[in-house]
Protein backbone atom coordinates (compact mmCIF):
# COMPACT_ATOMS: atom_id res chain seq x y z
CA UNK A 1 0.00 0.00 0.00
CA UNK A 2 1.09 3.61 -0.51
CA UNK A 3 3.23 5.63 1.88
CA UNK A 4 0.62 8.05 3.16
CA UNK A 5 3.24 10.10 5.04
CA UNK A 6 5.20 11.05 1.94
CA UNK A 7 2.36 10.92 -0.61
CA UNK A 8 4.11 8.38 -2.80
CA UNK A 9 1.76 6.31 -4.97
CA UNK A 10 2.03 2.54 -5.44
CA UNK A 11 2.46 2.94 -9.19
CA UNK A 12 3.15 5.82 -11.56
CA UNK A 13 2.33 6.10 -15.25
CA UNK A 14 2.31 9.73 -16.26
CA UNK A 15 0.14 11.19 -18.97
CA UNK A 16 2.03 12.61 -21.95
CA UNK A 17 -0.81 14.95 -22.94
CA UNK A 18 -4.24 16.22 -21.86
CA UNK A 19 -3.01 18.04 -18.77
CA UNK A 20 -1.37 21.44 -18.17
CA UNK A 21 2.14 21.91 -16.83
CA UNK A 22 2.16 23.86 -13.58
CA UNK A 23 -0.78 25.56 -11.88
CA UNK A 24 -0.35 29.14 -12.99
CA UNK A 25 -0.92 31.49 -10.07
CA UNK A 26 -3.13 29.00 -8.23
CA UNK A 27 -2.26 26.72 -5.35
CA UNK A 28 -3.77 23.43 -4.19
CA UNK A 29 -6.85 24.15 -2.09
CA UNK A 30 -8.99 21.00 -2.26
CA UNK A 31 -9.41 17.41 -3.43
CA UNK A 32 -12.11 16.49 -5.93
CA UNK A 33 -13.72 13.05 -5.96
CA UNK A 34 -14.53 11.22 -9.18
CA UNK A 35 -15.65 7.75 -10.22
CA UNK A 36 -14.60 6.13 -13.47
CA UNK A 37 -18.08 4.99 -14.57
CA UNK A 38 -16.30 1.73 -15.28
CA UNK A 39 -13.86 -0.78 -13.87
CA UNK A 40 -10.42 0.61 -14.56
CA UNK A 41 -6.78 0.13 -13.58
CA UNK A 42 -4.23 2.91 -13.76
CA UNK A 43 -2.94 1.60 -17.09
CA UNK A 44 -6.43 1.36 -18.55
CA UNK A 45 -7.27 4.88 -17.40
CA UNK A 46 -4.02 6.13 -18.92
CA UNK A 47 -4.94 4.55 -22.25
CA UNK A 48 -8.42 6.11 -22.16
CA UNK A 49 -7.16 9.59 -21.39
CA UNK A 50 -4.38 9.46 -23.93
CA UNK A 51 -7.22 9.26 -26.47
CA UNK A 52 -9.65 11.63 -24.74
CA UNK A 53 -9.08 15.17 -23.44
CA UNK A 54 -9.35 14.39 -19.74
CA UNK A 55 -7.11 13.40 -16.83
CA UNK A 56 -6.86 13.19 -13.06
CA UNK A 57 -3.91 13.09 -10.70
CA UNK A 58 -4.65 9.70 -9.11
CA UNK A 59 -6.49 6.48 -9.90
CA UNK A 60 -7.71 4.27 -7.07
CA UNK A 61 -8.09 0.73 -8.39
CA UNK A 62 -10.57 -1.92 -7.25
CA UNK A 63 -7.90 -3.48 -5.02
CA UNK A 64 -7.12 -0.13 -3.39
CA UNK A 65 -3.85 0.32 -5.28
CA UNK A 66 -3.05 3.99 -5.86
CA UNK A 67 -1.73 5.03 -9.27
CA UNK A 68 -0.46 8.46 -10.25
CA UNK A 69 -1.16 9.83 -13.73
CA UNK A 70 -0.41 13.55 -13.36
CA UNK A 71 2.09 15.16 -10.97
CA UNK A 72 0.53 17.14 -8.14
CA UNK A 73 2.39 20.24 -9.30
CA UNK A 74 0.61 20.07 -12.67
CA UNK A 75 -3.04 20.69 -13.55
CA UNK A 76 -5.24 17.73 -14.46
CA UNK A 77 -8.19 18.24 -16.78
CA UNK A 78 -10.68 16.71 -14.38
CA UNK A 79 -13.40 19.09 -13.23
CA UNK A 80 -14.73 20.74 -16.38
CA UNK A 81 -13.81 24.10 -14.87
CA UNK A 82 -10.48 25.86 -15.48
CA UNK A 83 -10.28 27.56 -12.07
CA UNK A 84 -11.30 24.40 -10.20
CA UNK A 85 -8.78 22.33 -12.13
CA UNK A 86 -5.96 24.70 -11.15
CA UNK A 87 -6.86 24.50 -7.45
CA UNK A 88 -7.60 20.79 -7.13
CA UNK A 89 -6.02 17.40 -6.85
CA UNK A 90 -8.38 14.98 -8.60
CA UNK A 91 -8.85 11.40 -7.41
CA UNK A 92 -10.61 8.83 -9.61
CA UNK A 93 -12.21 5.80 -7.95
CA UNK A 94 -12.73 2.65 -9.99
CA UNK A 95 -16.12 1.00 -9.90
CA UNK A 96 -16.35 -2.74 -9.27
CA UNK A 97 -19.45 -3.20 -11.42
CA UNK A 98 -21.19 -1.60 -14.36
CA UNK A 99 -24.33 0.39 -15.12
CA UNK A 100 -26.57 -2.64 -14.61
CA UNK A 101 -25.38 -2.73 -10.98
CA UNK A 102 -25.65 1.06 -10.62
CA UNK A 103 -21.88 1.65 -10.57
CA UNK A 104 -20.88 0.07 -7.23
CA UNK A 105 -17.49 0.82 -5.62
CA UNK A 106 -15.61 -1.73 -3.51
CA UNK A 107 -14.91 -0.84 0.10
CA UNK A 108 -11.16 -1.29 -0.50
CA UNK A 109 -11.38 1.46 -3.12
CA UNK A 110 -13.40 3.74 -0.84
CA UNK A 111 -10.98 3.28 2.05
CA UNK A 112 -7.86 3.79 -0.08
CA UNK A 113 -9.30 6.87 -1.77
CA UNK A 114 -10.35 8.41 1.52
CA UNK A 115 -6.99 7.72 3.17
CA UNK A 116 -5.18 9.11 0.16
CA UNK A 117 -7.23 12.30 0.31
CA UNK A 118 -6.48 12.59 4.04
CA UNK A 119 -2.77 12.19 3.34
CA UNK A 120 -2.97 14.94 0.74
CA UNK A 121 -4.76 17.18 3.24
CA UNK A 122 -1.93 16.60 5.70
CA UNK A 123 0.86 16.97 3.17
CA UNK A 124 -0.49 20.21 1.66
CA UNK A 125 -1.73 21.54 5.01
CA UNK A 126 -5.34 21.81 3.83
CA UNK A 127 -6.79 20.99 7.23
CA UNK A 128 -9.06 18.18 8.40
CA UNK A 129 -11.14 16.75 5.53
CA UNK A 130 -14.43 18.65 5.33
CA UNK A 131 -16.92 18.32 2.53
CA UNK A 132 -17.61 21.60 0.75
CA UNK A 133 -14.30 23.03 1.93
CA UNK A 134 -11.25 20.93 1.09
CA UNK A 135 -13.23 17.95 -0.26
CA UNK A 136 -15.39 18.59 -3.33
CA UNK A 137 -17.23 16.50 -5.92
CA UNK A 138 -16.89 16.66 -9.69
CA UNK A 139 -20.57 17.59 -9.95
CA UNK A 140 -19.90 20.75 -7.89
CA UNK A 141 -18.20 22.25 -10.95
CA UNK A 142 -19.81 20.60 -13.96
CA UNK A 143 -23.14 19.22 -15.13
CA UNK A 144 -22.49 15.57 -14.31
CA UNK A 145 -23.58 12.88 -11.87
CA UNK A 146 -19.93 12.07 -11.04
CA UNK A 147 -18.84 10.78 -8.54
CA UNK A 148 -22.25 9.08 -8.40
CA UNK A 149 -22.71 7.21 -5.10
CA UNK A 150 -19.58 8.85 -3.64
CA UNK A 151 -21.23 12.24 -4.00
CA UNK A 152 -22.53 14.13 -0.99
CA UNK A 153 -25.78 14.65 -2.90
CA UNK A 154 -26.85 11.87 -5.25
CA UNK A 155 -30.21 12.47 -6.90
CA UNK A 156 -31.53 14.48 -3.95
CA UNK A 157 -30.15 12.34 -1.13
CA UNK A 158 -26.69 11.55 0.28
CA UNK A 159 -24.68 9.13 -1.82
CA UNK A 160 -24.51 5.72 -0.16
CA UNK A 161 -20.69 5.80 0.00
CA UNK A 162 -20.30 9.44 1.03
CA UNK A 163 -20.52 9.00 4.81
CA UNK A 164 -18.17 6.00 4.82
CA UNK A 165 -15.62 7.84 2.67
CA UNK A 166 -15.70 10.99 4.80
CA UNK A 167 -15.47 9.06 8.09
CA UNK A 168 -12.41 7.14 6.91
CA UNK A 169 -10.80 10.35 5.62
CA UNK A 170 -11.34 12.20 8.88
CA UNK A 171 -10.28 9.30 11.08
CA UNK A 172 -7.12 8.80 9.04
CA UNK A 173 -6.31 12.50 9.12
CA UNK A 174 -6.72 12.46 12.90
CA UNK A 175 -4.47 9.42 13.26
CA UNK A 176 -1.78 11.07 11.12
CA UNK A 177 -1.82 14.40 12.94
CA UNK A 178 -2.49 13.39 16.55
CA UNK A 179 0.38 14.62 18.72
CA UNK A 180 2.62 15.76 15.87
CA UNK A 181 4.60 19.00 16.20
CA UNK A 182 3.22 20.18 12.81
CA UNK A 183 0.58 18.67 10.55
CA UNK A 184 3.06 18.09 7.76
CA UNK A 185 5.66 16.17 9.82
CA UNK A 186 6.27 12.77 8.17
CA UNK A 187 5.58 9.67 10.25
CA UNK A 188 9.26 8.74 10.40
CA UNK A 189 10.14 12.05 12.01
CA UNK A 190 7.23 11.65 14.40
CA UNK A 191 8.54 8.25 15.49
CA UNK A 192 11.99 9.75 16.12
CA UNK A 193 10.40 12.61 18.03
CA UNK A 194 8.44 10.19 20.23
CA UNK A 195 11.55 8.12 20.93
CA UNK A 196 13.44 11.21 22.05
CA UNK A 197 10.65 12.32 24.39
CA UNK A 198 9.77 8.89 25.76
CA UNK A 199 6.28 7.47 26.47
CA UNK A 200 3.69 10.27 26.54
CA UNK A 201 6.52 12.78 26.36
CA UNK A 202 7.45 12.11 30.00
CA UNK A 203 10.89 10.61 29.50
CA UNK A 204 12.02 7.01 29.78
CA UNK A 205 11.76 5.06 33.09
CA UNK A 206 15.05 3.35 32.21
CA UNK A 207 16.67 6.79 32.21
CA UNK A 208 15.18 7.90 35.51
CA UNK A 209 12.37 9.78 33.84
CA UNK A 210 14.69 11.74 31.60
CA UNK A 211 14.34 12.06 27.85
CA UNK A 212 17.00 10.75 25.49
CA UNK A 213 17.96 14.35 24.73
CA UNK A 214 18.51 15.09 28.44
CA UNK A 215 20.56 11.93 28.86
CA UNK A 216 22.71 12.68 25.83
CA UNK A 217 23.30 16.20 27.09
CA UNK A 218 24.43 14.78 30.43
CA UNK A 219 26.77 12.31 28.75
CA UNK A 220 28.15 15.09 26.56
CA UNK A 221 28.81 17.26 29.62
CA UNK A 222 30.63 14.42 31.40
CA UNK A 223 32.74 13.68 28.31
CA UNK A 224 33.56 17.35 27.94
CA UNK A 225 34.71 17.51 31.56
CA UNK A 226 36.75 14.33 31.13
CA UNK A 227 38.44 15.60 27.96
CA UNK A 228 39.28 18.92 29.57
CA UNK A 229 40.72 17.06 32.58
CA UNK A 230 42.93 14.94 30.33
CA UNK A 231 44.36 18.05 28.75
CA UNK A 232 45.76 19.40 31.99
Amino acid sequence: MPDYATVTADYTRLMTKHFTKGRGASKIRFVTRHHNAGISTTDQTWQTWQRREASAHYQIEVSGRVGQLVYDADTAWANGDVAANASAIAIEHSNCGGAEQDWPIADATIVAGAKWAAALCVFYELGRPEYGKNIRDHKNFYGTGCPWHLAADHEGRPGKYHARWMQVAQDHYDSMTRGTPTVSTPNLLQEIWDQLRGPNGKGWPQLGGRTIVDSLAEVHAKLDTLIKGMGK
